[in-house]
């Protein structure tokens, strides 16, 4: 009975089927069991115990793909915000591997400039803007309300007509536009009154003789905006035009707003490019015969150049630049809305590493402590060998947009909802 009745059992049975099975000499064979595993080595308890020592392995994986690595939670401050067009640059992983050192992580809600000027911010930290008349429009709603409204302005981008170089020299034997830089610039003047005279007369691409440079083209003479009752482009683009229709003057009354808005009404409705996709219809393999000419900003063109240098390709020389002759710069706006969208707007001004950023993604960076607008980028493109562009300052901005209320008006009668929709 030293093994237990169970042992002794199968001990029994074992030696009998032995002598049935074995010569009469021989000896009965005695059949032991092997001892059962500790429960710390059975296959069970072992995969428990490994998928417990992956949590924190799995957990560190992601603080680093979220860039939170070696910041205690605790530190991390979640900063919401509501931006436009200027996404790319709060979006930037590099961007956000900085923050996140200043113990920043964001959280982003895409709109367009109009929209978030004209709806709630309830719950957000901050509200960043691509231009003035938006962020103009949330400062002075705020402040009527009495509450936090701090703008920040980091840098600045110039409006531009994006277009190929065989549409540039067509336009330039018609007397519209002109090199800045001798032949092959990549950089062109456009007379945007008489650009503006090829579309109301309702010219097209072969009359002008397009295939002297390159493939034929019937469409008419158009150049093709983001979606103009949300984007802040398509609205500055809107307020230039106005400008040049207007004899080169600012409309100064609601009357005359009327007036204009009817004039160019049909240069602004027949382009039908999303605000989204506008800049890449262009740099795509269709982009010559989907969007020729196309309102951007500055700052996308040299993206688009940087990163191909990036890859250490060529610079594209087929694609120019177009900057009216009475040009408008842009001024993003971030509006802190609440002391960590201060912060934050506090951070994307001064901190060195982010300024630097916003160079490497285009942008003209605002001055700072005697230091010329633009002189950063400037050196950044030479050092990549991309032909620099003039960098003028703020102040050269000849386009004067109407007040805030008359260029509403003016969005309000080609087609879109008011600003007090929703």
């Amino acid at each position: 009975m030293l093994f237990g009745g169970f042992a002794v059992c199968s001990m029994l049975r074992g030696e009998s089927r032995a002598a049935e099975s074995a010569d009469p000499g021989d000896e009965p064979e005695l059949t032991v069991p092997p001892s059962p595993k500790p429960y710390y080595l059975r296959r069970a308890f072992l995969m428990r115990v490994a998928a417990l020592a992956a949590l924190p392995l799995t957990g560190a994986a992601v603080l680093v793909n979220e860039d939170k690595w070696a910041l205690p939670l605790s530190r991390v401050q979640v900063v919401r915000g509501k931006l436009a067009s200027k996404k790319e640059f709060l979006e930037d992983p590099k961007v956000r591997r900085i923050l996140m050192g200043h113990g920043i992580r964001l959280e982003l809600t895409s709109a367009s400039s109009r929209a978030i000027a004209v709806n709630s911010l309830d719950g957000f930290d901050f509200a960043f803007l691509s231009g003035q008349p938006a962020a103009t429009m949330i400062v002075e709603r705020r402040q009527r309300e009495r509450l936090q409204a701090d703008p920040y302005s980091p840098f600045l981008s110039p409006i531009v007509l994006a277009t190929f170089r065989d549409y540039a020299e067509t336009l330039r034997d018609h007397g519209v536009a002109r090199p800045l830089e001798g032949e092959g610039s990549l950089y062109y003047e456009i007379d945007l009154s008489a650009f503006i005279g090829l579309m109301r007369a309702g010219r097209r691409w072969d009359d002008l003789g397009i295939t002297r440079y390159g493939p034929a083209n019937g469409n008419r003479v158009l150049a093709n905006t983001p979606e103009v009752c949300g984007s802040n482009s398509a609205g500055t683009y809107l307020g230039m035009v106005a400008y040049a229709v207007n004899g080169d003057r600012v409309v100064r009354s609601f009357t005359e707003a009327d007036v204009v808005a009817d004039k160019i009404k049909p240069l602004l409705t027949e382009q039908g490019l999303p605000s989204e996709e506008i800049f890449e219809v262009y740099i795509g393999p269709d982009g010559r015969q989907r969007g020729p000419i196309v309102v951007v900003y500055e700052h996308q063109f040299f993206t688009y150049q940087l990163d191909r240098r990036a890859r250490s390709v060529d610079v594209d020389r087929e694609r120019v630049l177009m900057y009216p002759r009475n040009g408008y710069l842009a001024l993003p706006r971030l509006i802190a809305l609440t002391p960590a969208g201060k912060r934050l707007g506090e951070l994307i001004t001064d901190d060195p590493e982010l300024r630097g950023r916003a160079a490497e993604l285009g942008f003209r960076l605002y001055p700072r402590h005697g230091v010329e607008p633009g002189a950063e980028l400037g050196e950044l493109l030479e050092r990549q060998g991309i032909p620099v562009p003039v960098m003028a300052g703020s102040d050269d901005s000849q386009t004067r947009l109407p007040a805030l209320a008359l260029l509403d008006r003016m969005i309000v009668r080609i087609g879109c909802p008011g600003s007090g929709s929703s």
